[in-house]
């Protein structure tokens, strides 16, 4: 078993969900850590899953659909 990190944040980079699973391997990580997401309703937010530093899975925020200000 390996111990992977998974954190959840908003899109102003608040961290909503910061907690560490045990997992066989990569894809069970992924896995357990989606089904984690989605238990805390944090599903759609940004996420990542790491171990040892190495990124796993990542999700960034979802942005509003029209941003205003941005160049052409």
């Amino acid at each position: 078993m390996a111990q992977y990190m998974i954190t959840a944040f908003e899109n102003d980079g608040t961290i909503v969900l910061n907690e560490t699973l045990d997992a066989k391997d990569d894809h069970e990580a992924k896995e357990k850590g989606l089904l984690r997401l989605r238990e805390a309703n944090h599903d759609g937010k940004g996420a990542r899953i790491v171990r040892h530093g190495q990124m796993i899975y990542f999700e960034r925020c979802k942005l509003p659909g029209k941003l205003k200000g941005t160049a052409s």
